[in-house]
Parts: C-alpha cells; sequence; structure tokens
C-alpha cells in the first residue's frame, strides 16, 4: 500500500491494539507504507506483537470509515500530519497520548512557526470578560503572537476574533471532524481562520461533535502554546481542564484576575493563589511570552474614575445585566444630571456602553 493515511488508519483500527503497544510498535518500525500489505516485513517475524495485529496490518484492512474519510478529505481539501512526521507539531509529540493522525484545513505549518499562546474560558462570559480578553489581546497580536483556541461560542469565540481584527494567525481545535463547525454560528468565523490560520483535529472526517471529545481535545490545545491564558471559568470549567493539562505538560500558566464572589472568577482566581502568573495588562502578558510591546501598543485596561463612577460601575459588576437611567436614579439617589454626567463618563472611559434608549450594560 502507497496511500500514506490509508495505511496510517488501518493501525489505528487495528484490532486490539492499545495506544502503549501502538507506540511501542512505532519506535520500532516508524513508517506504517512500509509494512502494511507488505507480509515479508520484519514486523511479520516480531512475536511481541500480537498474531491478531500482525494479520491484521498483513492484510491491509481498511479502517471501517475509509471511503467516507477519504472522500471528505478530498471534498474539503484537508491535509494531514502523522505521529513522526517531520512537520509533526513538537509540542504534540511530547505529551502522553500524541494523536496518530492530525487533520487540518489551512496552513497549520505558518501559524505555528509563531510563538503560540493558548486562550480559553467560559462559554458563557461576562461583560468584563469579553472587553478584557480583546482588549488584552489586541497588542499582543500585533506583535505576532498565534492565538490558539477551541472555536467554542464565548471566550474562545473572543480570542479567534481578536487575532483576525489584529493581523496575527490563529489555530481552532475542534472536538470533532475539521469539515463540522460547532456551533453552526461560528461558521464564518472558521472560513476566516482557515484562511488565517488552521482549523486542526485528532478525529476523523466524519466524526460527529460529542461530548467526551471536548475533554480530550482541550490536551491538544495547552501542548501546541508554550503558555496557556485562562480568561474566565468555574472550578469545574473546561477551561480549568486546560489548566490541569497546561501544567502537566510543563507549559506556563496565566489567568485574568476576576471578582471574587462571581463564579466565573473561581477558576483563574484559584490559579492565581496557586502560582499562575496575575494578568493585568497586554504587557504582562507580552514579557512573559519574551516579547516587549511597543509605546503605541501599551494599553491601560481600566482608567483612572473617581469616586462616585466607582459606585456607579460596581452596581453594574454586582448585577452583570443590563440596568435603566431610572433604576440607576432610584438606586444611586443621584439627580438627573449627576447621574449623565457620570454615565457619559464611564462610557467614554470604556466601563459602560448604551444597549439601547436609556438602558446600559458593561463595556
Amino acid at each position: 500500500m502507497t496511500d500514506k493515511l490509508f495505511t496510517w488508519l488501518c493501525l489505528k483500527s487495528a484490532p486490539g491494539l492499545k495506544l502503549r503497544s501502538a507506540l511501542d510498535l512505532l519506535g520500532r518500525y516508524p513508517d506504517p507504507q512500509a509494512f502494511v500489505g507488505n507480509p515479508d516485513h520484519p514486523l511479520y517475524y516480531d512475536e511481541s506483537i500480537h498474531p491478531s495485529v500482525r494479520e491484521h496490518l498483513s492484510a491491509a484492512v481498511p479502517h471501517p470509515r475509509w471511503e467516507q474519510i477519504s472522500k471528505l478529505c478530498a471534498h474539503y481539501e484537508i491535509k494531514t500530519l502523522c505521529y513522526g512526521e517531520q512537520d509533526y507539531p513538537a509540542g504534540l509529540a511530547e505529551i502522553v497520548a500524541p494523536p496518530f493522525v492530525l487533520y487540518y484545513r489551512g496552513d497549520l505549518a505558518k501559524a505555528l512557526k509563531q510563538i503560540c499562546l493558548a486562550v480559553v474560558g467560559t462559554r458563557k462570559p461576562t461583560s468584563y470578560g469579553r472587553e478584557m480578553c480583546a482588549k488584552l489581546l489586541a497588542p499582543v497580536c500585533k506583535n505576532g503572537v498565534t492565538i490558539i483556541s477551541g472555536l467554542a461560542g464565548g471566550i474562545d469565540t473572543v480570542a479567534h476574533d481578536a487575532a483576525l481584527k489584529n493581523g496575527t494567525q490563529t489555530i481552532a481545535v475542534l472536538a470533532s471532524g475539521v469539515e463540522t463547525i460547532y456551533p453552526p454560528a461560528n461558521r464564518d468565523l472558521a472560513s476566516k481562520i482557515i484562511e488565517n490560520g488552521a482549523l486542526l483535529a485528532e478525529y476523523e472526517p466524519g466524526t460527529k461533535v460529542d461530548r467526551w471529545n471536548f475533554p480530550a481535545r482541550n490536551r491538544l490545545i495547552s501542548a501546541l502554546a508554550q503558555t496557556t491564558f485562562i480568561v474566565e471559568g468555574s472550578l469545574s470549567s473546561g477551561a480549568m481542564l486546560t489548566a490541569k493539562f497546561a501544567l502537566e505538560q510543563n507549559r506556563d500558566l496565566m489567568a485574568l484576575p476576576g471578582e471574587i464572589n462571581h463564579t466565573n472568577a473561581q477558576g483563574p482566581n484559584y490559579l492565581i493563589k496557586n502560582g499562575a502568573q496575575c494578568i493585568t495588562s497586554p504587557e504582562d502578558i507580552l514579557s512573559a511570552l519574551g516579547l516587549e510591546a511597543e509605546v503605541k501598543d501599551q494599553l491601560e485596561v481600566l482608567p483612572q474614575i473617581s469616586a462616585d463612577e466607582q459606585k456607579v460601575y460596581d452596581i453594574f459588576k454586582t448585577e452583570q445585566r443590563e440596568i435603566s437611567f431610572d433604576e440607576l436614579l432610584l438606586a444611586t439617589g443621584h439627580g438627573f444630571g449627576k447621574l449623565s454626567t457620570i454615565l457619559l463618563n464611564l462610557e467614554l472611559k470604556g466601563y459602560l456602553a448604551r444597549s439601547g434608549g436609556n438602558t446600559y450594560t458593561l463595556g
């Protein structure tokens, strides 16, 4: 057999072949194209390999979905990288369970040539989380850092979007085949990522979204990057699982501090208490990545505000919802003119945004 993907999938689908045994086999016989369907190969005289595995490989038994996989690869222009190949990501080769085959759409090699930062967080971020993620990443992206995330709604989407808006590459690691975009609302975003980075998965084309795939794909997000940035997430969130993988893979970890009584801040605040770098400015991230911010890129994330402005802003942080002008009059006790001035100042400083009529929300 000469088709690279066919031979690798034949190996991957061998009956009873566990991951550790497969890695040991590849350590001795690294090229499936040399032994699949070639009964004269030395592998077939190796009695440490189970007879059923040798029989399967000698007969070149196709992967059960081979026809579907090959057609989808052709239709969606899906490319592959196999374990041990020269361009196979070094970060993935080092982990406990490296994927045998990587499927991708776009230019993966170009995206991985840059310094890589993994950015993950909750699918239901606060306004604060969205705003800080976008503001903190903008100067980082302008310095050419590749952003790696999972294409989920919420913080993942904000991170990918920040990369695209600021002229850098981004990689989305999927929990399905790379032809399946989830959530569907991110299809346009996925198309832009293909043009400015890559969609990547370890799952064969035709693999549907399965909730058990998400935890597994998180280990790839952290392994592909030198550093992982946790923006928001509860203690039991997928973001915290990614943080766990990052620590196991000896990667650097950073987190955005949050309000102590908000669920989304539980994960990052816990990580910071236990040694993760506390991120309060773009310069913190750039310094951790060994980069220097240009003066024009320096950003004050939280401009100074007055005591009266702080009290109004605190109401929004506590409520985490849209609040009308009339509600604020009652809550603050300020007169019409004074409250109008405070709200205008908070808008100009980026703390609040008018969401329609006389209703305001966090900026």
